[in-house]
Order: C-alpha cells, then structure tokens, then sequence
C-alpha cells in the first residue's frame, strides 16, 4: 500500500541502511527505513489524502515514521548533509540516491534496495560485507566521526556484529575521542549493549578500552576479569552488574525497570537468604549466580543446593487464613520465608502455627 501511494505521484522509494544490511546477511529485522526522492511535506500531503497514520518523528532532517499492520516504516527525503555540529546538521535536499549514500556512516550501511529487489550499491558494500565482513567508512574517518561522535560507537557495535577484528580506525577514534562527551548515555547504551552480548565482546571492549572510549563515559569499569565475564553465559544484566559494580555508574545507566530487578537481585543476594534468594527466582537465577560468583570470587564459593525436581511448594495460601486476618500478605510472605529457612520440611499445621506467632 505504502508504495503504491509513492509510485501513484511518481515518487521513487528504497529500502536502505539496516533493513537491507540484515536482509543481505538472512537476519529478520523489523527495522524499516525507506528514502525518497520527495522532500517530507509533499510525503505528509500524500499520506494525509490516503489517511495513513504517521508521526512527525523527524521532521526536521526530512522523516516521518509511517504506522502500517503494526509495523513502523521511517521515510525520510534523499539529503545531503552542508554542516554538522555533533548530531545536528544542516541539510539540504536532492534527488540523486547516490549524494545520499555518500553522507551515510559506513558502505555496508548505504546499500538500496527497490521494491522489486534491484540492488543499489554505490560504495562497494556488498563485498564488504557478505566477503570481507569488514566495517568501513565512508570517506574520511575522523571527518565523519566529527559530524557524529556517535559513530564511534556505532562502528564498534558494526564490527563485533560481523566479527571484524582489524580494530582499523583506532587511530582516527583515539583523536577523535574527545567528541563523545556530549553523546547523551542513552545513545550510548543503545549502541553498547548488543556489544556486550555479542561474541566479539571481549576484543571489542578491549578496543574501546585502548582508544580510551569507554573511560569517556564511564569514569571506572572492571576490567580485571573481563576475559571470564564476555565469554560467560551471562546475559545483559549479569555483565552490567560484574562490569559496573559501583552504584553510580549503575545508576547512571537508563535501564528498563525489569533490569534494574534483576541486577538489585544480583546485589541482594549477598545480603539476604540465599536459599530464600534461590527458592523465589528459580533455576535460570541460580545459573547466573553461580556464574557471578564463580567469576567474582572463583570456583570455590558452594551455595545452597535446592534445584530438585518437582521444587518444593509453599504449603499454605490465602485461603487457609482466618478471614479476619491481620496483615495476611504480609503474614505469608514471612511465613514462607521461615518456612524456606527450615529447609522446606515444616508443614501446613506447623506454618499455620507460626503465622499466628508473626507480630
């Protein structure tokens, strides 16, 4: 539908940057962005008169992002980029999909594809990277790098993707790194944490590290086992905790508040039951755990072993207090602690007893 409303005005529309990146490598990817040969207003006339739903996400530099099935298509007008200063640029607009290719970050980022499957490939990106899987600049490193600080981190994020480990633009990076500090950490977590997961993460912080990146933003980072946490089994929250242990660069992350749970459970777990901790979280909890703690103080640290099959079951719930009650939740929630500290061996008599001892 979207493109017969742009090919009905004569409008060309190509798919490009990650979309087509992903697709060329078999990734399924929901990130959509289209570039056309119209500026942005006549785009909204047009989707305005065939009452297409969109937001005016990026007006100012020629986007608007369109809402279709529940997917989101980012339109953006073919630019070409006069002055820019950190994220904000001067644009001017074209029609020629080649001058918009050439103020792209990197070639494997400026390949177009048509609605019919016609490849557009100005800088040779498909080599780069369905060949030689390598990370490569368009034009002058350190002048792009200006233009948008945020490519620094944005190539590092491109190279552990493909594995490319030349660590070839160190030099330009280290000159150029006193340009991240007005990138928001926002920003730079979108572009960090897939890095973190990846398989490339160890050389890959370990670059950031030697071009003096991350100490930009993070004022200390823990290093000393950074070889155990990016090649443990580790998710997201569990390298967060291990390599930002202090409350203030915790803090200082934008995190979901699942994750903030979770790396609070990791913190607590110390301080509280263990084997409550375990019981209430679970297997997958107690893996993490072990591995934390494996890396943090070494294999010799044993803890509770409590994963049998069936788990054990709370033998009480609401139902079986008295209906007057006083705090009940609160009754139950201690009970079952004290039941989980008595190693799951008291019964329904013996909590019912000890509720009415909770004061």
């Amino acid at each position: 539908m979207l493109f017969s409303i742009l090919e009905n005005s004569k409008i060309e529309a190509r798919f490009v940057g990650g979309c087509v990146r992903d697709g060329l490598l078999g990734i399924e990817t929901d990130d959509l962005d289209l570039a056309v040969n119209a500026d942005v207003d006549k785009i909204r006339m047009l989707l305005n008169a065939s009452e297409v739903k969109y937001l005016d996400t990026g007006i100012k530099y020629g986007s608007v992002t369109v809402l279709i099935n529940d997917k989101k298509f980012e339109i953006t007008s073919l630019r070409i980029d006069k002055e820019c200063f950190g994220r904000d640029c001067t644009v001017i607009g074209t029609t020629n999909f080649e001058e918009d290719a050439k103020r792209r970050d990197f070639t494997i980022n400026a390949i177009y594809v048509s609605k019919s499957g016609e490849l557009f490939d100005y800088f040779n990106g498909i080599s780069d990277l369905i060949d030689k899987k390598i990370v490569k600049f368009i034009g002058d490193p350190s002048t792009r790098i200006e233009e948008d600080a945020l490519r620094i981190f944005r190539y590092y994020r491109m190279c552990a993707k493909l594995g490319d480990l030349r660590n070839e633009y160190h030099d330009a990076i280290k000159q150029k790194v006193e340009c991240i500090s007005k990138i928001s950490i926002e920003r730079v977590q979108k572009e960090l944490f897939p890095i973190l997961i990846s398989e490339h993460s160890f050389k890959i912080i370990q670059f950031m590290i030697e071009a003096e990146v991350l100490n930009k933003v993070f004022s200390v980072i823990n290093v000393d086992k950074l070889f155990e946490i990016t090649h443990s089994l580790l998710g997201l929250e569990g390298r967060l905790y291990l390599l930002f242990e202090t409350e203030e660069l915790l803090s200082k992350l934008r995190l979901k508040r699942a994750s903030k749970s979770q790396i609070k459970s990791y913190k607590n777990f110390e301080a509280e039951s263990q084997l409550y901790s375990l019981y209430k979280k679970g297997k997958a909890f107690l893996r993490e755990i072990q591995e934390i703690q494996r890396i943090k103080f070494g294999i010799g640290n044993k803890l509770p072993e409590i994963l049998c099959d069936p788990m054990p079951v709370f033998p009480l719930n609401f139902t079986d207090l008295p209906s007057n009650t006083k705090d009940a939740h609160k009754r139950i929630v201690e009970c079952e602690r004290w039941w989980v500290n008595h190693n799951f061996q008291k019964n329904k008599e013996e909590c019912l007893k000890h509720i009415e001892q909770i004061n």
